[in-house]
């Protein structure tokens, strides 16, 4: 039977965890032609000794409410005014080792958009962490996204070729549908009205030779 302490906490036996996560954004990948990912903040609960009871989803308010201690302390070490991370994670970019990707991080320079866009300043922090002049390892990040928007564009615009040829292959197909069905309607027509011309024409011998017998 359980305590009633631990039933009015049971909270204290569970083991909580919030933390970071990038989260893979699909369609925002699609149109840029290169992996984008966006952060999100995730909580881990699990109970102590018990391998089967565990939950790791997105951090909801429900959850920071929850467990405001952990929540408040997650915050602190994280910065609550963290500026939100939107992109390529370095440790996508090729160009980068695994380890350099770390050290990267470390520097804040989470993204290979961070890199792109950084300053001089923001640069002599870096130093050679990358294994080249961090001035060349910045025109290499300009470069890696504008091929990779390029690329996107160029895609795009193929797909959107593609659209218009298989919307023009069909609307071909229907007119010709379309016409099959109205020659086929002209030629029933014109049968029609061959046969009625053909029974007037029968018609009208019959009435001329009744009429020749009665005048004789």
């Amino acid at each position: 039977m359980a305590l009633p302490s631990d039933e009015s906490n049971a909270d204290s036996r569970l083991q909580v965890r919030f933390y970071r996560k990038p989260v893979h954004q699909e369609q925002e990948s699609m149109d840029a032609g290169r992996p984008i990912y966006k952060e999100f903040d995730f909580v881990h609960i699990c109970v102590a000794g018990d391998t089967l009871t565990e939950i790791d989803t997105f951090a909801l308010q429900q959850h920071k409410t929850r467990f405001p201690i952990q929540w408040a302390n997650y915050m602190n070490r994280q910065g609550a005014n963290d500026e939100e991370v939107v992109g390529t994670p370095v440790s996508e970019w090729p160009l980068v080792s695994k380890s350099q990707a770390e050290e990267l991080r470390a520097m804040k320079f989470y993204t290979v958009e961070s890199i792109a866009n950084a300053s001089d300043q923001q640069l002599q922090r870096m130093g050679m962490a990358a294994g080249m002049s961090p001035y060349a390892f910045r025109d290499k990040a300009k470069a890696f996204l504008n091929l990779a928007t390029n690329a996107a564009e160029t895609d795009k615009r193929e797909t959107e070729i593609n659209a218009l040829k298989e919307e023009l292959a069909k609307k071909e197909l229907e007119t010709a549908k379309m016409k099959q069905e109205t020659d086929a309607k002209l030629a029933q027509m014109q049968d029609q009205m061959a046969a009625i011309l053909a029974a007037v024409g029968e018609k009208k011998p019959r009435k001329r030779k009744a009429e020749a017998t009665e005048e004789a």
